[in-house]
């Protein structure tokens, strides 16, 4: 509408009456082109406001979950076992201040949710009162996996005097001053037999990686028949890590014969892989074609590391034909040879035992080239003293002196241990325990002690309260979903007060940027493709959540249900107040405990299947029902002849076992356990008269 007091000039058309030539009418018509660019500048901005707020920061950044307040539950739990202490005051905002809480009890948990499975660091804060004797905290990436643990808090070394000398984490107590530092003390450790060294959450293999370093690093193969379960240490002085193994089945004894294999650093196992039956389950003896398996670690500290090849069979039903690691050092505590081949060993050991269950394995023992070690009777222990002999000092590679005996074996069938480590190589021998030492926490009277080793950090002192801090390092907490999980522990608190205080307990947690990890490489071998298509996986996700957020806006794509977020019970328990700069985007939050089937795919009759075959699932660790659940789904594809049963072994994944003749059949079935299961073993079985399909823990 037109104002008509508003002054118009006098050659101004009236708008009423004005009408336009043609050529104007275009020049007043919008512009698309320009209205296409504004357009393509805001959803420009959408994007990198959606960037911004879904992944943090795109050079990394650093969260902090502050377990003060009663906020963002979905975040973090709280702290199961812990009682609130003091009168809870009104801020004033509707947001609740829990000043203090009381830990009464020896273990409390808690855990957070995390905005990224990559991390790159995790440091913990904790302010409180009292002198218990021990306060340490685990912490785990699944509730499959065990806590790894660190210090916060020691009485002993909180008043300790001794003299000390600290190199990083780690510091060396000495109650008098003899040794300049902690690779002295390695080389000359106290004479006697009471063992007056004790440590604290210090691991040996630090001075093994400083005193007994290899010059080479080439790889180590082991070609000699080994029957049982072994355990091997490796020094590991290059990433990757790989262990190959080939073992075969001697079928003497009934059942399915698996080998597991199995890397340990410390007590935390960080790989596993199964090398599965190979088809005969009967006592025939009938051996087949050997098989191999492969553990690879890529990112993997220097350290010594401990394999252990568990026989999962019937009687030691497997046979370990080799074993090979790309590391250059590697011993064993004990074993048992059966290679029809003479076998030499090198040993530090003192003392030896020497046992053969057979009359075939009676034989003698060359010891150093020149003694005799007879072992005369099958099923019994034949102990020598090798300090009875001369000793024999070898040289290895790397230049250092090592007293190691030789020990000749002509016969083998034979078990083998001792005090010591033994090597099948000269050159392969290391002495992971360079010093015998106990753990600090068994020690009743410190009195019996002088040297203490330990990675613990002095506490700080704020008037009354202490705070003491942890930090855990990535590479030792395997992440399998999008939670940590936390374990506070106080041994025999009751012995010790009876109770803490909390003032303040804070978790931060380093997350990584973009580009974090992303290396150029000059390399065509497949480890380096490997690596590269790891490195795309972030960006991938990237644009799914591009993707998946246009898909929800009109007039783009169709509306989905909303995302319906579980809220944790109401606890009494202390709740953090997370800190991030930007705040993270909240997600649903992910139920605990055991595992339920998920959506069922829908396979459907397929025509020229052989759909009489006998198919049986088995459940080798799988959540219960699942068998029964893969049943159903196998017969929905066309099969008749389909059972559930349950397994004598636990897998991680899927294993199926086949005659060749059922190998289009195998295919259909692969197809549908894909939906769940990634990693799919099949193994021909030429006696088998069907299809079995083992379906693991997924």
């Amino acid at each position: 509408m037109i104002n008509e007091d508003f002054s118009v000039p006098e050659n101004f058309p009236n708008p009423k009456e004005y009408n336009p030539p043609q050529e104007e009418k275009k020049k007043m018509k919008p512009n698309k082109k320009l209205l296409t660019l504004i357009g393509i500048g805001l959803v420009s901005l959408i994007v990198l406001g959606f960037l911004g707020f879904r992944y943090v920061a795109p050079f990394g950044t650093k969260i902090i979950y502050q377990f003060t307040s009663d906020k963002n539950r979905d975040k973090a739990s709280g702290l199961t076992g812990a009682t609130k202490s003091g009168a809870i005051e009104t801020t004033g905002v509707n947001s609740l201040i829990i000043p203090q809480q009381l830990i009464r009890n020896n273990i409390v948990t808690f855990n957070l949710k995390l905005l990224s499975q990559k991390i790159d660091g995790v440091w913990v804060t904790l302010k409180f009162k009292g002198d218990p004797k021990e306060i340490k905290l685990g912490v785990r990436g699944s509730e499959k996996e065990k806590y790894q643990y660190l210090p916060l808090y020691n009485q002993i070394l909180n008043t300790l005097t001794w003299s000390q000398l600290s190199t990083g984490q780690t510091t060396f107590w000495q109650r008098e001053k003899i040794y300049q530092d902690i690779s002295g003390l390695a080389s000359k450790p106290p004479v006697g037999d009471d063992i007056k060294i004790a440590t604290y959450f210090y691991n040996l293999s630090d001075i093994v990686m400083k005193e007994n370093s290899s010059l080479s690093l080439s790889g180590l193969k082991i070609e000699k028949t080994l029957r049982g379960t072994h355990t091997l240490l490796v020094k590991v002085e290059k990433s990757p890590l790989i262990l190959t193994v080939i073992k075969q089945d001697a079928n003497v004894y009934r059942g399915e014969d698996v080998l597991s294999l199995q890397i340990f650093n410390g007590q935390n196992k960080i790989a596993e892989q199964l090398i599965p039956d190979d088809g005969v389950t009967d006592t025939g003896g009938l051996m087949m074609a050997p098989q191999k398996g492969e553990v690879k670690i890529n990112e993997v500290k220097p350290g010594v590391y401990t394999i252990v090849l568990k026989d999962m069979s019937e009687g030691a039903d497997v046979r370990i034909k080799s074993i090979e690691v790309n590391q250059p050092s590697l011993v064993f505590p004990t074993s048992f040879i059966v290679d029809e081949k003479p076998a030499t060993l090198w040993t530090n050991a003192k003392k030896i035992t020497l046992r053969t269950p057979h009359t075939v394995g009676i034989q003698t023992v060359k010891l150093d080239g020149k003694y005799d070690l007879k072992v005369e009777k099958e099923g019994k222990d034949f102990t020598f003293d090798l300090n009875s002999f001369a000793p024999k000092t070898a040289t290895s590679s790397a230049g250092t002196a090592k007293p190691l005996h030789q020990l000749e074996i002509p016969k083998n069938d034979l078990g083998i241990n001792g005090d010591g480590y033994f090597a099948f190589t000269q050159d392969s021998f290391f002495n992971p325990e360079p010093i015998k030492a106990v753990d600090l926490t068994t020690v009743s009277d410190i009195n019996k002690i002088d040297y203490i080793i330990v990675n613990y950090q002095q506490v700080k002192k704020d008037g009354d309260w202490k705070i003491a801090q942890v930090y855990f390092d990535p590479k030792d907490i395997k992440i399998d979903g999008d939670k940590l999980y936390f374990s506070l522990e106080i041994p025999e608190l009751q012995s010790y007060g009876g109770e803490i205080t909390i003032d303040s307990l804070e978790v931060t947690v380093d997350k990584p940027g973009w580009f974090s990890g992303v290396v150029e490489t000059k390399t065509d071998n497949k480890e380096a493709n490997e690596q590269k298509i790891e490195n795309k996986g972030f960006f991938k996700n990237i644009w799914n959540s591009i993707k998946g957020f246009f898909t929800n806006l009109w007039p783009f794509g169709k509306s989905q249900p909303p995302i319906t977020k579980e809220t944790p019970k109401p606890t009494s328990t202390l709740t953090p107040t997370v800190t991030v700069a930007p705040s993270p985007q909240p997600t649903a939050t992910q139920s605990g405990g055991q595992a339920t089937p998920t959506a069922k795919p829908t396979p459907t009759p397929i025509a020229g299947i052989n759909k009489d075959i006998k198919i049986s699932v088995l459940n080798s660790g799988a959540p219960a029902g699942y068998a029964k659940k893969y049943v159903d789904l196998i017969k929905t594809a066309g099969y008749s002849s389909v059972t559930a049963g349950n397994a004598s072994t636990n897998l991680k994944d899927a294993l199926i076992t086949y005659p060749d003749k059922f190998k289009a059949d195998v295919s259909i079935i692969e197809n549908i356990l894909k939906a769940e299961y990634k990693d799919i073993v099949k193994t021909l079985n030429a006696t088998s008269s069907g299809i079995i399909v083992n379906i693991g823990a997924r």
